[in-house]
């Protein structure tokens, strides 16, 4: 499962009882995040298995924190700037949505949500950067310009509307990025349980884990 690799700075460690992750406006609730990623699992699971993959269910929930975390962020700065996903996000969910087909019903809008982040943060990223440049009175800016001016509104905006992520998910602030690490100390008190947090899943952990606790 690709996870983001936008910048997003300004991220607390803590969040109120029961809830996951807020984002500016938004709050992501603890079980949203668990049904996301027990949906997930189901839409992966197949291909894992193929692949002889098994991955711990802590590794889905982190994902799924980063591209939720991710998502939110983009449709509020797309509010704010007043722009709409455009065509590359479009053609990203209708090519979800037709995998998503084989799935069962339940689990699809998950699938496509999660899975299309990334296409959608790209797509507010180049148009709000689009944007900026042409306040600033650039006609013609190049990829690189508008990419990076894209990339400064989405760094700077955490700052200033804040994202807090509960600590249990094991994804910190680390340089700028949101990443994966061992946050959750009070789990995660062995090599073992700490294989579970790292930045790639642990196949042989995993495969030592229950099969509530695993995908694949």
């Amino acid at each position: 499962m690709a996870l983001s690799g936008l910048v997003l700075s300004g991220c607390g460690s803590s969040a109120r009882p029961g809830v996951a992750i807020e984002v500016g406006d938004e709050t992501i609730s603890t079980s949203t995040v668990d049904s996301a990623s027990g949906h997930l699992c189901t839409a992966l699971g197949d291909e894992f298995s193929a692949n002889g993959t098994v991955v711990p269910m802590g590794f889905i929930r982190q994902g799924v924190v980063q591209l939720m975390t991710l998502s939110s962020t983009a449709r509020q700065i797309a509010d704010e700037y007043g722009v709409e996903p455009g065509a590359a996000y479009e053609r990203e969910v209708a090519s979800r949505t037709r995998t998503a087909a084989a799935f069962p019903e339940e689990v699809r809008d998950d699938y496509v949500e999660v899975m299309s982040a990334n296409a959608l943060a790209n797509d507010v990223l180049e148009q709000v950067g689009r944007a900026e440049l042409a306040e600033q009175g650039f006609a013609e800016p190049s990829v690189e310009q508008v990419t990076q001016a894209g990339t400064d509104i989405f760094t700077s905006w955490p700052d200033a509307h804040g994202v807090t992520v509960d600590p249990r998910y094991g994804v910190e602030l680390v340089d700028g990025t949101l990443t994966p690490v061992d946050t959750n100390l009070s789990v995660a008190v062995g090599e073992d349980a700490k294989a579970g947090l790292a930045t790639e899943p642990d196949v042989t952990y995993a495969n030592t884990l229950p099969e509530n606790h695993r995908c694949g």
